[in-house]
């Protein structure tokens, strides 16, 4: 028995020398070989396209501030970089790595504005929005256009798609869908059944009735692209897996499960009274003009310049809606109380009170007559219409009993008003 065991401990080395040898064929080169040439080949395909490549990046592990889109042109040692929240036609070019890290890793190590954007730390936000720089390179598709990565950092899946068209036009595009989809809040239907439903920097959250009529929550981040929003990963409505929804006439359609995500705005009236829209004389109409004329008269003869004017939330915070002045540094809000009927109609008429140094401008300087269009002694109703119903810049009231007193106001400030 001794003897067979010595034998075999003579015999094991040769054994063990001649599986290794077996097993090491199986592969062509060294491992730190095989890494430099696994680097070189994503090196080629990198810059081999044309137009670049697309990326929809997520920051931070649960991905809660959305996706965004980057676009990316390489060199064999450089990356142009164009980004969906600037200019499409906007680049900053900066130098990129491909280097062994626990496997192949993509790593833009020059500081680069854009690739950079999520990353770059701050006095106020010293982890940024914990976004990636460096990213574990996982695979390639079969046909070399899609190259899968892994931030190091978030640890989130992402993909760098090859580009059939340049990155201004492709940017552009996205452009066009973020505006046509953008609304102050929006809707869910699925099945026609109308859902809870709320987006936020490019997180949709929803909830549904389930099974057994229990409550199903979702929130997933999604990127915009050409054609509607594409989902970070995959969901399920009602048992079908939903990736992505389509714009069709305004709304983002799933048509495999009939959900439809809708804008909603608020009607105008609304808009008016939780806005500010500003005052300029020359959009006065005839009946409000010579009432202005006298708080001009006021106003040069106390030595003051009129600086702003505006209907809207009170310069102080409170919430109060009405006239709001600042007249050479000094401000005020007089306040009105106001009736909504319908969408487009409002009945306005001076509170008698006031915030600020808006009392001593009614009183002293005039003020009380710069009321008067809007509804003073007595309320007066108005007609509202805008240039936009979605996203308005002017609003204008007609008074219902007065068709000569019109009023165009508008969203932008307005500087000096009598001088505009």
């Amino acid at each position: 028995m001794k003897k067979i065991y010595y034998l075999l401990l003579l015999v094991f080395p040769f054994v063990l020398q001649s599986c290794l040898k077996e097993e090491e064929d199986l592969f062509d080169g060294t491992p730190s070989e095989r890494m430099e040439e696994a680097l070189a080949n994503y090196k080629k395909v990198l810059s081999s396209s044309e137009n670049g490549w697309l990326m929809e990046y997520y920051a931070e592990t649960n991905q809660s501030y959305g996706g965004y889109n980057f676009a990316m042109q390489f060199t064999t040692s450089n990356v142009k970089a164009y980004f969906e929240l600037a200019d499409p036609t906007t680049s900053m070019e900066s130098l990129y790595q491909l280097v062994a890290d626990d496997g192949p890793v993509l790593t833009f190590d020059t500081y680069n504005p854009f690739l950079h954007y999520f990353s770059d730390p701050s006095s106020s936000m010293p982890d940024a929005f914990e976004g990636d720089y460096e990213f574990k390179l996982m695979g390639l598709s079969d046909d070399q256009s899609e190259i899968y990565l892994k931030g190091k950092r978030s640890g989130n899946k992402m993909v760098l798609k090859k580009l059939t068209e340049t990155p201004e036009q492709y940017l552009t595009k996205v452009a066009a869908v973020r505006e046509a989809f953008d609304a102050p809040s929006y809707a869910m239907t699925i099945g026609g059944s109308e859902v809870d439903c709320s987006i936020a920097d490019n997180v949709l959250t929803f909830s549904y009735p389930g099974d057994n009529e229990e409550i199903v929550s979702e929130t997933v981040a999604f990127c915009y692209t050409d054609k509607g929003i594409h989902l970070y990963e995959e969901i399920s409505i009602n048992g079908t897996p939903v990736t992505e929804f389509l714009l069709q006439n305004g709304n983002m359609v799933a048509d495999e499960v009939s959900v439809v995500l809708s804008t909603v705005f608020p009607p105008i009236n609304e808009l008016f009274v939780t806005g500010k829209w500003y005052i300029a004389y020359s959009t006065l109409g005839a009946f409000a003009k010579p009432y202005y004329d006298v708080v001009k008269q006021y106003e040069d003869a106390i030595g003051e310049t009129l600086q702003i004017a505006y209907m809207g939330l009170s310069l102080y915070g409170s919430g109060k809606f009405g006239f709001n002045l600042i007249s050479s540094g000094y401000g005020g809000s007089l306040l009105f109380d106001y009736v909504l009927e319908g969408d487009n109609k409002i009945t306005l008429q001076f509170a008698l009170d006031g915030e600020g140094d808006g009392l001593w401008y009614h009183t002293n300087a005039g003020f009380n007559y710069a009321l008067v269009p809007f509804g003073y002694n007595s309320a007066r109703t108005f007609t509202l219409t805008a240039d936009n119903p979605k996203s308005p810049t002017q609003i204008t009231l007609t008074e219902d009993a007065n068709p000569n007193n019109v009023i165009t106001l508008f969203a932008n400030q307005v500087a000096y008003p009598f001088n505009n």
